[in-house]
């Protein structure tokens, strides 16, 4: 059966910018128009900036726009007044603060915390956010409602604040439920008052399925769009890109990079049974206690249907921005990337560990920081050189994190999708990735897979679409990897501790 094209708008919310996207879908998926603005600092700002980058992508469409999905960052948000409007600027993850996030894990535990949520990073979370502005007398609190940045943008298309629980899972305020268990349907209240707030401060939750709402007239007259246009929250923009790459069943894995790097891994909900600090079965099939030493995350999949298991590296774009910025600056960027492409095929000699703003996972170390490792003779001095150390950290760093989370939840299939991003339009760091991790790496074959991917999951949602095939993308030649590299890399990056690779 051959399916009419139609056409779907997605929006890609992230730290550094936000992407919006014109997909014309069919019998395969296609990104027609992609636009790229930087992400504004202020709430207020960011409405107006992701409205009219909207409007400016579906104008002339050469399809009929069936459905707009909303994807982001997590965490990051906004404080609302009971006028609907945003106060100030946005939180955002990377300002979180570890001494009010140590308060909030001595109230309830850091076992218990996170057998509730799947979140082992507090500091970043909103109830910390909170708790710091209410220690400081913040007059913004008053009255105030918290929306994450993907509510932010539904309410001002809509006019109803709504999330989806893959964001609701990075709040800490959303129980991560057991298997065989429904999702939540809202923030939990026990969770909540943590910080001394209330279920009707945060969003409602749309459950997979459900569509956020419709545009409202004033929103379809002002972006030329059809009026009552379906509006879906597709969700957190790493699983958002996963789920588009085609990382849908246990087993599957997809590496999304922007200005941090996740590493997303489905799996399954059975096999051997954990119980939580109060004796409750939670039916999972990855210790909690293993995954939270590893600093990854606990969360169902966009479908609701399987776990999740997330570690992360939070400077990875940032990190090669910073070296071009602070280690080779005024180098000619093309040629040292050209340059370092060659180089990536030749011997390693070097590696930096890639920690600019401290470890998250495997083994979570907010000290960890840069430091070059030399293993040849050659000194690393030119910038090329320079830079493929920086890459070869980074493409470590990631065969890292795939091999605990193998530990944990048992071999991956040989591919892992590899999505978009710097991590695969810069040549030099695929090819090392290529080399350094494990198996047949595909590099989705879009300019902005989370929101060209948002768009696919609106469109699957509210139009029907069931086209299994997942983006576009290109095979690499199937590696082994380099235990031996890998090790030391390990070695170097936990000097103090037996972590195992």
């Amino acid at each position: 059966m051959t399916l009419a094209p139609f056409a779907a708008l997605g929006v890609d919310v992230g730290t550094t910018n936000t992407k919006v996207a014109l997909a014309v879908l069919g019998d395969a998926v296609r990104e027609e128009r992609t636009l790229t603005v930087p992400t504004p600092r202020s709430g207020e700002a960011l409405q107006a900036v992701v409205l009219g980058a909207i409007r400016e992508v579906a104008v002339d469409s050469p399809y009929p726009v069936a459905a707009l999905g909303v994807a982001s960052m997590g965490e990051t948000g906004s404080l609302i007044g009971p006028d609907g409007e945003p106060r100030g600027d946005l939180l955002r993850w990377a300002d979180g603060d570890g001494a009010t996030a140590d308060r909030l894990v001595a109230a309830a535990g850091a076992q218990a915390l996170y057998g509730a949520t799947g979140v082992p990073a507090p500091d970043k979370s909103p109830l910390t956010h909170w708790l710091r502005l209410a220690a400081d007398d913040d007059p913004r609190l008053a009255d105030a409602r918290w929306l994450g940045v993907d509510a932010l943008i539904v309410s001002a298309l809509t006019g109803e604040a709504v999330t989806d629980h893959t964001l609701a899972a990075r709040t800490m305020a959303y129980r991560l439920p057991a298997a065989g268990h429904p999702l939540a349907a809202g923030f939990d209240a026990d969770l909540l008052g943590l910080a001394g707030l209330t279920p009707d401060r945060f969003p409602r939750v749309a459950l997979p399925g459900e569509a956020a709402g419709t545009l409202t007239e004033h929103a379809s007259a002002a972006l030329g769009l059809p009026a009552r246009l379906p509006v879906v929250v597709a969700g957190h923009d790493h699983a958002v890109g996963a789920w588009a790459a085609g990382a849908r069943e246990p087993g599957d894995a997809a590496d999304s990079v922007g200005t941090a790097e996740a590493l997303l891994r489905i799996a399954g909900d059975a096999g051997r049974r954990d119980c939580d600090d109060v004796g409750r079965d939670t039916g999972r099939d990855i210790s909690l206690d293993e995954a939270r030493r590893a600093g990854m995350s606990l969360a169902r999949g966009v479908e609701g249907r399987h776990l999740t298991l997330l570690a992360g590296n939070p400077t990875a774009g940032a990190l090669v921005e910073w070296a071009f910025a602070e280690l080779i600056p005024g180098a000619d960027r093309r040629d040292v990337l050209q340059q370092a492409r060659t180089l990536a095929d030749g011997p390693l000699d070097a590696f930096l560990l890639p920690y600019l703003r401290g470890r998250q996972s495997p083994a979570p170390d907010a000290s960890a920081s840069l430091r070059l490792v030399q293993l040849g003779e050659r000194p690393t001095a030119d910038p090329a050189a320079t830079l493929t150390a920086v890459l070869t950290g980074l493409a470590l760093q990631l065969a890292w994190m795939d091999a605990v989370q193998t530990q944990l939840a048992g071999p991956r299939r040989p591919e892992l999708a590899v999505l978009g991003g710097p991590g695969a339009a810069n040549d030099a760091w695929w090819r090392l990735k290529q080399r350094l991790v494990p198996g047949i790496l595909r590099r989705a074959d879009v300019a902005e897979p989370v929101a060209t991917g948002a768009a696919l999951l609106a469109a699957h949602r509210v139009a029907g679409l069931t086209t299994s095939l997942p983006l576009r993308s290109a095979d690499s030649v199937a590696s082994a990897g380099d235990p031996a590299l890998l090790d030391a890399f390990v070695g170097a990056a936990t000097p103090d501790r037996k972590v195992p690779a």
